[in-house]
């Protein structure tokens, strides 16, 4: 349990309303709000902080974090109410990702496709002895590879070693080549021409995608391996990680392979449908209710704007600080939204943006669009070189939360532009085409210091200094974000 006073915290339940969502003791009803406010009214406070946790995280988990923020911000003179908007969901992907990925049926697609693939795209790795090409490497070479904690981190390209169709761009021949070699290699091994369904378990066979690549002889059967379905399944898998590479808009290789394997074979669609929900819990809350028999049916962030707008009107000079980790940036576009339509006097003085996991046209379009003013804005994030190094999953994934975001949470599409990433931010190509990235760094540019790229330099001055390494740790003291905030909200300008 935690000792942070319910004036320093809103839980925000199912849907976005009061509903209990867990541990009965963090639960917050509007009451809890109304003595907020009754406090600030007593305090005359009028610098308010509002900050927003990481979206997939476990009730627990966000008030660990809102524990741990709520004095270091205090300190610069604010009143900080966390929002504790839970869903877990990240425990639930993480799961099922360590589930299939120790499964013989996910080893053996995998291995398939990384030697069709990295022949197909010329990729090579380091060894004792010189550079080796993946097409070479026999497969216990490859899972002696897959055995590192990041396999294929270290690889290299050999442009004169892809495929002459690869180069020439004639995708008809491609995909043909890709058919021919992946049903050799599926045919030349035993696993695949016996009955792999049979050693499925129950759960294993859940996640694989039935329609696809399970034939039923008898309905509602276990049913066996459609070898045509997997086959479809391999060369599309390798048809588009050689299409990303070449329009340069892949995770890197082995990443790159697990996003596509994921989105054609398992749980591609289970886990967007979960960061969806998440999304929608985002926008809910701040919904407005007219009248409702429950008061726990409420809205919470609804209810509590509600009661800003009531306190700032009698209340001249009120100031609104907002900060959002990961997906709390979602939260703070649709509260910025709310914020203008219900028509609040208040300022909002400072915006600060950890390691945002909304996409970039949201930012777009609540905020960059319309110039609307969020007052001094300022994101902390990893440079692209640390969000390559941060393993979301050991082994399996071996990239941060925010590629496993834009390569496969976000529905129907890859590489889907995400705001705290700095790759979508360089201008380079094939980002410099996008209208929309390009006003989103046009923005940036407006203002000194509106990015900051971690790791930072010993010489950052203070307001500027972030040495976060990991996605899930930007709240901690000791990385200095925390501490950069708590210095900015002292300042009279940016």
């Amino acid at each position: 349990m935690n000792n942070l006073s319910k004036l320093n915290y809103i839980n925000v339940g199912p849907g976005g309303t009061f509903q209990p969502s867990g541990i009965a003791a963090y639960d917050t009803t509007p009451a809890d709000v109304d003595a907020i406010f009754a406090d600030l009214g007593q305090k005359v406070q009028k610098k308010i902080l509002l900050y927003f946790h990481g979206g997939l995280v476990n009730e627990q988990s966000g008030m660990d974090t809102a524990v741990t923020v709520t004095p270091l911000l205090t300190a610069a003179g604010v009143h900080p109410v966390s929002f504790v908007w839970e869903t877990g969901f990240f425990e639930t992907i993480t799961q099922n990702l360590d589930s299939i990925a120790g499964t013989d049926f996910f080893k053996k697609v995998l291995e398939k496709v990384l030697k069709v693939a990295g022949d197909k795209l010329g990729i090579e790795i380091p060894t004792d002895v010189g550079s080796r090409g993946v097409a070479a490497m026999t497969y216990a070479e490859i899972q002696a590879e897959l055995a590192k904690e990041a396999p294929f981190h270290a690889y290299g390209v050999q442009e004169g070693s892809r495929s002459a169709n690869v180069i020439s761009g004639n995708d008809r021949r491609l995909s043909d080549e890709i058919e021919v070699q992946v049903t050799q290699e599926l045919m030349a091994d035993p696993y695949f021409r016996q009955d792999p369904v049979a050693s499925m378990s129950d759960t294993e066979l859940a996640l694989v995608k039935r329609d696809q690549l399970i034939n039923e002889p008898m309905p509602g059967s276990r049913g066996i391996l459609s070898i045509a379905g997997l086959i479809k399944a391999a060369v599309t898998i390798i048809f588009k990680v050689v299409k990303r590479f070449v329009a340069k808009r892949d995770h890197d290789f082995y990443p790159t392979i697990v996003e596509e394997i994921l989105r054609e074979v398992y749980l591609a669609d289970f886990g967007a449908w979960l960061w969806g929900d998440m999304k929608t819990k985002a926008a809910q809350m701040w919904q407005t209710d007219s009248s409702v028999a429950d008061p726990l049916a409420q809205h919470a962030g609804g209810y509590f704007l509600k009661q800003l707008k009531a306190y700032a009107e009698n209340t001249p000079g009120v100031e609104i600080d907002l900060v959002g980790h990961s997906a709390g940036s979602i939260v703070i576009c649709y509260f910025v939204e709310a914020f203008y339509q219900q028509k609040v006097p208040a300022k909002i003085t400072h915006t600060t943006f950890l390691a945002p996991a909304c996409r970039s046209d949201l930012f777009y379009d609540k905020i960059v669009k319309d110039k609307v003013d969020i007052g001094c804005f300022r994101m902390f994030t990893m440079s692209n070189k640390y969000e390559c190094l941060d393993f979301c999953l050991k082994y399996v994934y071996t990239h941060s939360l925010l590629y496993l975001i834009s390569g496969i949470l976000e529905p129907n599409e890859y590489d889907a532009y995400i705001l705290g990433m700095q790759r979508y931010l360089s201008g380079s190509a094939p980002y410099d085409q996008d209208t929309k990235l390009a006003a989103i760094r046009d923005y940036m540019a407006a203002q000194p210091n509106r990015t900051v790229f971690s790791i930072t330099e010993d010489s950052a001055l203070s307001g500027l200094q972030c040495i976060a390494q990991h996605h899930g740790g930007f709240a901690d003291p000791a990385v200095l974000a925390i501490g950069s905030i708590a210095y900015l909200l002292t300042q009279n300008d940016c």
